[in-house]
């Protein structure tokens, strides 16, 4: 240690804390002080004891830049015993840290303490380095045309941290070049374009911020490099680019923050255009190079874009009923223009619905009530047009009227809507030769609640708050990112929603610099809608006392079964808003919905329904209730009564029994057989009652999940074991062939395994066989052998299995995958257990026995017949045995 030292930081974060530290030596210097530029002097806290001596600045420095203090050192006597400079680098921005950087020093120059020319700067400040020279490096930026720079080891007397003139070094990432000079990128070749890194990002799945995401969705990219993509759209604030290689977990279509990343194609830079066209599929349709039924042209004509993919354009034009589209991307074997059908896309200017034909529009209204007389109408060309349409969800054309003279189309609906909830309504117009003039899509909410119809969604802010692009800890954001605004202030909504804690919403105007789009901690506002406040966090709830309480987290339905609220009557459902809360007196999960039953009734509905379990949070005793597709449930299949002890009724007292009505849902928390009857707990409490006691078994249907549970088995004991479902419908790449893959993932999964690299096990398994042994490799037996072996299993495969060995592996826990000819090209399934009039299987495509019509595979029973029918016969099984 010498007589007074710096130890750091060299470099800080502008308007974060900031702590400076360094020693001295307490037999030397009495007094320690610092200055900055000779101006401001700081506060410096002395510990003899321990020799150190410490600035504290809460608020950190104010300005970007390079700062630099004098920290002088005297003795009791007042007499200088050291004096020097320190050199800080005050940054808007964190340094880049990364593995595998590598410096190579092009010609002879400086490694310096700032980016100040070499010349005004002492031999303390600046070393020599020479051409050729490499360096392990830490970490890294560009400023001011220098390579700033944290080395892995100390250059005396700069240190470890500094800068270099950046034409006279370059930087290197396992090999790759780092670029920082925008003449420094390539021309792109080929068809291709590149993509340069300016700042350290993330690819992304989806075009929301980083921190929103889990880490399996996005990738993180370091400054300076470059890739190689087919192209590009813009999408809210990002560039949706198509990568020439697929990435892991994310595949080729990414997302990237439009203000870290520049885009060079072949006439020049590309700049986000927040007022660009694109193209949305909304289902998957052919790409075509002429404007006729695909089925008429050569595959080398045609190319499938897939529903849901965004596409950047750069001019359309309409012929006929097809849109003539020039994408900003090139498709490879294709090329980037063609023809698409316009009932399958939607074009888009700014990320907002465009009407391409402005001799036809709709002009209100967008939210009406239900069941009530409405008119919808819009302007056409009355000179081109012979026909005006509306057709509702593509199926049911609805009656218009043409004023001619006013260039006014109409449609009058006595009776309304019937039917509450999202509508949306195609809008088409043609000429006397049938060409078509017209052809956009209309959404209009149909709401139940009289009061709020056509009223305005506002936010109101009850204290001072921050408006802030994420729902992140405010102190992780830098000031381009959240903007402070006071109470009382009052902004118009154009959406809303929640996560995290935070109201999210869509302001109608933007609030700068944050934009339109952002958060508010949601306990600092207040969304209402007309005279109704929208509650959302489940802790705003307000304590009452009963069972529990339900909030409504999306507007939904509650309907007199669990099923879709469109296929019910309107005396079997009743809306409930966004917001809505309710108390709740109990509750079962069942069909994808919990069952629950309310305090008070819901107007024209009631107190029991079936809520879908997506759109609302229950919480009993202080605690959020997780819906449990397995949960136990019974079903009165005769009104019955649930008592005190298994005894007659008859010698029961009225207060030991209570009825339970045919047809009503309970959850069950657990249940046991006991003198002929089944003693169950319920999950909601019986008024005056409780929830615990006894059932007659002939009256009632006992279920786990979807499936009977045999209370009184009379036949050998069934095996079922606790294997997880998964569903090769939800595989990010080639769900169709992907059964395989997704079995196994099932016997993985109930064995311990988690995915590591995605957030889908199924997904990366079939990772593993594409870089080993790529494309349509996943189909075949010895392969799926040598995955099952890499993720630690011992497993063996026949053709030759015998169904009491299939018996054997389940009763000893294990569950196994079969294959067989389930469907005209093979399939695989997953068997979790037996029983003696078959084989349970979860079945990742769906349900056999509906022709898989029914996507849900979830614990079915395949009989014996059809099970032997078409995977056997005994003998020639196909099978896969997996264990420890």
């Amino acid at each position: 240690m010498g007589v007074l030292s710096y130890l750091g930081p060299q470099e800080v974060l502008v308007g974060q804390p900031t702590r400076l530290n360094g020693t001295f030596d307490p037999q030397v210097v009495h007094n320690v002080t610092v200055v900055a530029e000779d101006k401001y002097p700081l506060p410096v806290t002395l510990n003899t004891s321990a020799k150190t001596w410490q600035v504290n600045l809460d608020r950190g420095f104010s300005s970007a830049g390079v700062r630099w203090l004098r920290l002088r050192g005297t003795d009791r006597a007042g007499q200088v015993k050291s004096d020097r400079l320190i050199y800080i680098t005050v940054s808007d921005r964190p340094m880049t840290e990364a593995d595998s950087l590598s410096l190579r020093v092009l010609q002879d120059t400086w490694f310096k303490i700032s980016t100040t020319d070499s010349a005004r700067l002492d031999d303390q400040q600046k070393v020599r380095v020479k051409a050729g020279q490499t360096f392990a490096v830490r970490r890294y930026d560009a400023l001011q045309g220098h390579l700033k720079l944290q080395l892995a080891s100390p250059i005396d007397p700069v240190g470890d941290f500094g800068y270099l003139y950046q034409p006279h070094a370059q930087l290197t990432w396992k090999g790759e070049r780092l670029r920082f000079e925008d003449n420094e990128i390539p021309a792109p070749s080929g068809g291709t374009m590149v993509v340069w890194v300016r700042y350290t990002t993330k690819m992304k799945s989806q075009p929301v911020s980083s921190q929103l995401l889990d880490p399996s969705q996005q990738v993180e990219l370091l400054a300076g490099r470059t890739l190689t993509i087919l192209g590009y759209a813009c999408v809210d604030n990002h560039f949706r680019v198509t990568l020439a290689e697929a990435v892991p977990n994310l595949g080729r279509s990414v997302y990237l923050y439009s203000g870290h990343v520049r885009i060079k194609n072949s006439q020049g830079w590309v700049e986000y255009d927040r007022n660009a066209y694109t193209v949305t599929l909304l289902r998957t349709t052919p790409f075509k190079k002429h404007p006729i039924d695909s089925s008429r042209l050569p595959s080398s004509e045609k190319i499938n874009l897939l529903t849901g993919m965004i596409y950047g354009v750069s001019s359309y034009a309409v012929e006929g009923s097809h849109l003539r589209v020039a994408l900003t991307e090139n498709l490879p074997g294709f090329g980037n223009t063609g023809y698409l059908y316009m009932d399958f896309i939607q074009l888009k200017q700014g990320g907002q619905p465009f009407n391409i034909f402005p001799g036809l529009d709709y002009r209100g209204p967008t939210e009406v009530l239900v069941n009530q007389p409405i008119t919808l109408q819009g302007k056409f060309d009355p000179q081109r047009t012979v026909s005006v349409a509306l057709i509702a969800e593509d199926k049911h054309s609805l009656p218009v009227s043409l004023n001619r003279t006013e260039g006014l189309w109409r449609v009058k609906l006595d009776r309304g809507f019937q039917v509450a909830g999202n509508r949306w309504l195609r809008l088409k117009s043609s000429d006397r030769n049938g060409n078509l003039l017209g052809n956009q899509i209309i959404y209009i909410t149909v709401s139940t609640n009289a009061l709020t119809v056509g009223e305005a969604l506002k936010v109101k802010l009850l204290r001072d708050t921050l408006f802030k692009v994420a729902p992140v800890d405010s102190a992780r954001l830098n000031s381009a990112q959240k903007v402070e605004l006071k109470s009382g202030q009052v902004f118009e909504v154009a959406k809303y929603g929640f996560a995290d804690g935070h109201l999210k919403v869509s302001l109608k105007y933007p609030v700068q610099p944050v934009g339109d789009f952002g958060y508010f901690f949601e306990p600092h506002v207040q969304l209402t809608k007309g005279d109704q406040v929208l509650r959302f966090d489940i802790e705003d709830v307000p304590n009452t006392p009963v069972t529990g309480q339900m909030l409504v987290t999306e507007t939904t339905h509650i309907k007199g079964a669990p099923e879709d609220a469109a296929g019910l009557s309107e005396s079997q459902k009743e809306q409930l808003l966004l917001g809505q809360t309710f108390g709740l007196r109990g509750y079962a999960s069942t069909a994808g919905h919990f069952r629950v039953t309310l305090t008070e009734s819901v107007p024209n509905f009631g107190d029991v329904g079936y809520v879908f379990r997506n759109h609302v949070q229950l919480r009993k005793e202080g605690k959020l209730i997780a819906y449990d597709p397995d949960s136990l449930t019974v079903t009165i299949q005769k009104e019955t009564l649930l008592k005190r002890r298994p005894v007659d009724s008859n010698q029961l007292s009225a207060s030991d029994r209570v009825t339970l009505p045919l047809g009503r849902i309970y959850g069950v928390e657990g249940y046991k057989t006991e003198s002929n009857h089944v003693k169950v707990t319920l999950t909601e409490e019986l008024p005056g009652y409780g929830n615990t006691g006894y059932l007659y078994p002939g009256h009632i249907l006992m279920r786990r999940g979807s499936q009977a549970i045999d209370l009184f088995p009379k036949l050998p004991k069934r095996v079922e074991l606790n294997v997880p479902y998964f569903s090769q419908r939800d595989n990010p790449r080639f769900y169709w062939s992907t059964c395989n893959v997704t079995a196994i993932a099932m016997v993985a999964y109930y064995h311990g395994v988690r995915p590591q690299y995605s957030y889908n096990l199924a997904d990366e398994m079939l990772e593993w066989i594409l870089d080993r042994y790529g494309l349509d490799a996943q189909t075949d037996h010895t392969v799926l052998q040598q995955l099952i072996r890499a993720y630690g299993f011992k497993t063996s495969f026949s053709t030759t299995r015998k169904w009491a060995e299939l018996d054997w592996e389940l009763a000893n826990g294990r569950p196994l995958v079969l294959a067989g000819d389930f469907t005209a090209t093979g399939h695989i399934v997953t068997v979790i257990g037996y029983a003696p009039e078959g084989l349970i299987v979860n079945d990742p495509w769906g349900d056999a026995y509906t022709g898989y019509t029914n996507t849900e595979g979830r614990r079915l029973m395949y009989h014996n017949g059809y099970i032997n029918e078409v995977c056997g016969p005994e003998g020639n099984i196909w099978a896969h045995f997996i264990s420890r």
